[in-house]
């Protein structure tokens, strides 16, 4: 029997593509290969920043080996989608090349790749990829598609490139997959979508699905990942608000502290309206925790533009954030038009600054649950103790446990003991 194993870079978008390849492959008789060298070997790709990028690259260069053996050795995503000619240049080894344009097709693209023919394809087809089902990897938590693409052209962004224009799943689409993982036994539903607050659907908007998701029967919590500033409305304030199963985590993306920066991203929104959205979530959802993500070092990015960004970063005191200094992207923009030129020294300089800074925000609010009882999902092993397991609360912070049995997709009463800057610490209440 066949087997196969795929190695993904990248978001939450990526992952779940991987798992509807793995579901498309099983269904083609294939099997995940436990170890050694598989049959298959398809690596799903990020383009998001330079550090993936490189990382693929390396990758790539270390199935040469497989491939003489005889591995049909891939590349999908992102990176498949804008340097597919590259990457034939660099990889001739490589058997497939297919960006997320061509997925609508990858059932007979697979058919066509495993009878031994060398496909590469990139082309938008414009139409909604369904596969019926998805091997998904997480025992507790359901991750769920409900739009795909971008519509905002930041400048420094290669999204609108590499999943093309906005694309949304329709209502009644989303809400069977949510039922049929709710009696699968899933107790936490992801809604994924580089944008998902600006999907639509006839006259239903974002908040009427989460209305909908919401009054499904089982559910246990309900995230949603990623929002957009400009599209946060105080609709799906009011929704988050009521309570379970949504969860108060809100990811938020800031980017940058200053109103000059932000134009020159073309973000869509000032500082001050970023802030006043954060206040409307902090007044009316109880527990609410938020997350974000900056850019340092972007393009005429001046000292003082820094530091009104770590001004933002005290006054907010967000709960986690993803933080990188800029890489100029191909076909973005930015990439095209605009000079890289704050020094990379500067820009490590920053990065470290603004992560310290954060480090710090983010061990203060941990320390606050110590003493306290939480509700944790366990969704898998400790990656620093492999003899603990973690999950998270509702708030989607991590917490790291020791149990006698194995609690993965229970929901657990954990008693909390340490705090870190990114994790907490804690003991299963009552467990004996």
């Amino acid at each position: 029997m066949r087997t196969f194993r795929i190695h993904t870079f990248g978001c939450q978008m990526n992952e779940h593509d991987s798992e509807k390849i793995a579901y498309l492959l099983m269904e083609k008789g294939l099997v995940p290969a436990e170890d050694g060298i598989p049959d298959l070997f398809i690596v799903n790709s990020c383009a998001v920043r330079d550090k993936a990028v490189q990382k693929l690259y390396t990758l790539l260069g270390r199935t040469k080996k497989w491939a003489a053996k005889g591995t049909v050795v891939g590349v999908v995503g992102c990176v498949a989608q804008v340097e597919r000619e590259k990457l034939l240049r660099h990889f001739p080894h490589l058997s497939f090349v297919i960006g997320p344009g061509s997925y609508p097709s990858l059932d007979e693209l697979l058919d066509r790749i495993l009878e031994g023919e060398k496909v590469v394809a990139a082309r938008w087809e414009g139409k909604w990829w369904e596969t019926g089902g998805a091997l998904r990897q997480r025992p507790a938590v359901a991750y769920i598609n409900i739009m795909e693409g971008c519509d905002k052209f930041c400048t420094y962004c290669i999204v609108p490139f590499t999943r093309g224009r906005e694309r949304y799943r329709p209502l009644p689409w989303i809400i069977d997959e949510v039922r049929r993982a709710v009696d699968q036994g899933y107790m936490e539903i992801q809604l994924l979508g580089q944008n998902v607050d600006s999907w639509r659907w006839e006259k239903y908007r974002f908040w009427h699905l989460l209305d909908r998701v919401r009054k499904i029967p089982g559910l246990k919590w309900v995230r949603f990942i990623t929002s957009h500033p400009k599209d946060f409305v105080p609709e799906m304030v009011s929704i988050m608000a009521e309570g379970e199963p949504i969860t108060p985590y809100v990811h938020l993306p800031l980017q940058a502290g200053s109103n000059r920066i932000l134009n020159l991203m073309r973000r869509g929104y000032s500082k001050e309206e970023f802030l006043e959205k954060v206040e409307m979530i902090r007044e009316k959802v109880k527990l609410s925790s938020i997350g974000t993500d900056i850019i340092v070092g972007f393009p005429y990015e001046e000292e003082e533009d820094f530091r009104q960004t770590l001004e933002v970063v005290k006054r907010v005191e967000f709960d986690n954030m993803y933080s990188f200094h800029y890489s100029p992207r191909p076909l973005s923009y930015a990439g095209r038009n605009f000079p890289d030129n704050v020094p990379k020294e500067v820009k490590r300089r920053r990065l470290m600054e603004l992560q310290k800074l954060q480090a710090e925000i983010q061990l203060e609010n941990n320390r606050r649950f110590v003493g306290k009882v939480i509700e944790v999902l366990a969704t898998g092993r400790s990656a620093k103790d492999p003899e603990a397991y973690m999950g998270r609360d509702i708030t989607y912070r991590v917490v790291n446990f020791s149990c006698k049995r194995n609690p993965i997709g229970e929901v657990l009463q954990i008693e909390i003991k340490e705090a870190g800057p990114h994790s907490l610490k804690g003991e299963v209440k009552n467990e004996d």
